[in-house]
C-alpha cells in the first residue's frame, strides 16, 4: 500500500471498497431470491396403468329393459287416456316412440300413486339375441299379467323396451328419485334408438292386491313414501 496517500484519498478508497462489498452482498441475495422463487418445476403424475387382469368393458351394442310400477287403480283410467290419446304420426315407428313417451309422462303423472316397482336390464352385443330376449320378456310379461285380478286397489304397468345402446338404470327398486330419472331418461328416446317397446296391464281389467303383486311379480319391492 501507499504510505503517500493524503486523508482525502485514503477516505474515497475507503468508500469505493464498502460499495464494492454493499454491491456483492445485495447481488447474493438476488442469486438466493431467485433460486427459490424458481424452485424445481412440479413433475406430472406419472400415468397409472390399468392392474393386470383388469376386465374390458365394452359398450353394449343392445339393451333390454323393462319397467313395471304399481299404481293406485283408481288413476288407471287417467294414464289410459294419455296413452290412447290421437296421433298425428303415421309411422309406425314414431308412434311406439310416442307410445313410450307417453308412458313415461303419464306415469309420472302419477307418481305420488306409486306403491311397487321392478326394474330388468340386459345388455347384448347381439341384434338376434336382442330379437330373442326381448319376445321372451314379452311372452313372460304378458302370462303374468293376464290372469284375472282378486278385487285388489292396484294396477301394474309394464313397460318392455328394447334399445340400440344402453339406456340409463337404477341400482335401488325402493328410490323415487332414481324412479323419476328413470322415466325421465325414456322420454328422451329417440326413433334411431328403437328396436321394440310394449306396455303390458295387470290386470287387464279390475285390479289386484299387494299381496297377489307381489306373488305374480316377485322382482316388484315397495317404494318408499
Amino acid at each position: 500500500m501507499n504510505d503517500d496517500l493524503t486523508p482525502d484519498e485514503l477516505l474515497a478508497t475507503g468508500a469505493f471498497g464498502l460499495c464494492c462489498c454493499l454491491l456483492a452482498a445485495a447481488g447474493l441475495v438476488a442469486v438466493v431470491i431467485w433460486l427459490m422463487r424458481k424452485g424445481p418445476a412440479p413433475s406430472a403424475p406419472a400415468h397409472q396403468p390399468p392392474p393386470p387382469g383388469a376386465p374390458f368393458a365394452p359398450a353394449a351394442e343392445f339393451h333390454l329393459s323393462v319397467i313395471a310400477l304399481a299404481f293406485d287403480g283408481f288413476f288407471r283410467q287417467q294414464v289410459e287416456a294419455m296413452l290412447t290419446a290421437p296421433t298425428t304420426l303415421t309411422d309406425p315407428v314414431g308412434v311406439r316412440v310416442e307410445l313410450v313417451q307417453r308412458a313415461a309422462r303419464a306415469l309420472l303423472g302419477v307418481a305420488v300413486q306409486w306403491r311397487l316397482f321392478g326394474y330388468g336390464e340386459k345388455d347384448l352385443n347381439d341384434l338376434t339375441a336382442a330379437q330373442q330376449s326381448y319376445a321372451s320378456a314379452l311372452t313372460d310379461f304378458r302370462a303374468r299379467s293376464g290372469a284375472a285380478g282378486d278385487g285388489g286397489s292396484l294396477c301394474v304397468l309394464t313397460l318392455v323396451l328394447c334399445t340400440r345402446g344402453r339406456r340409463l338404470g337404477v341400482d335401488r327398486l325402493d328410490t323415487r328419485q332414481q324412479i323419476n330419472e328413470l322415466l325421465s331418461d325414456r322420454l328422451k328416446l329417440d326413433a334411431g334408438a328403437l328396436l321394440g317397446a310394449e306396455l303390458v296391464w295387470a290386470p287387464a281389467s279390475g285390479g289386484l292386491s299387494e299381496p297377489l303383486i307381489r306373488e305374480r311379480f316377485p322382482e316388484m319391492h315397495a317404494i318408499a313414501l
